[in-house]
């Protein structure tokens, strides 16, 4: 396996894919438009991850925040559009958030911008959230001064190292429908 993080990325998204007979299908996405739409199907939609070419980036996030991002980050969510993915790192529930289409990413980037105002009021280590828990107070996320990828506490603002780097994330984590 190439050692990017955009390879381990699209390797991870590959494998997720393949779990299913035809694609993955959503009936929370039908009826928004998207280029990663193959069909739809009364209300629900049949999709795939659409490559980004050229890649997004979140330059607009540093530039309001303030702060060079981790690059890491940039390739998360520049590299594909898709839905959001299920998987499992050790006993955790995750849902890898990914975004669907350009208003998506639009809204992804406000998220983030709030998210790092707020840890930046707070005084906190910055962090670019990831996926979602089944523990509404903890998020995994992207430590941005180290690229760790970490469990976030969202009341508390403590990290918990999971990974060295996004690779190393994608190489643990296991599918999960």
């Amino acid at each position: 396996m190439d050692s990017t993080d955009k390879t381990a990325l699209l390797n991870f998204t590959t494998r997720w894919i393949e779990q299913f007979k035809y694609a993955p299908q959503s009936e929370d996405l039908h009826a928004i438009p998207s280029p990663c739409i193959l069909k739809t199907e009364k209300l629900t939609v049949y999709w795939q991850p659409f490559l980004l070419e050229p890649p997004r980036n979140l330059t607009i996030i540093e530039q309001v925040i303030g702060i060079k991002l981790h690059p890491s980050t940039h390739i998360f969510y520049g590299t594909q559009y898709a839905g959001n993915m299920t998987a499992k790192f050790n006993d955790t529930n995750l849902v890898l958030i990914q975004a669907w289409n350009d208003d998506d990413f639009s809204n992804l980037e406000q998220n983030l911008i709030a998210h790092l105002s707020q840890q930046k009021r707070l005084k906190r280590i910055p962090t670019i959230f990831i996926a979602s828990t089944d523990d509404s107070t903890k998020i995994i996320s992207i430590n941005n001064l180290t690229g760790e990828v970490v469990k976030e506490d969202l009341i508390t603002g403590e990290l918990t190292t999971l990974t060295n780097d996004l690779i190393s994330f994608f190489n643990q984590i296991t599918i999960f429908r």
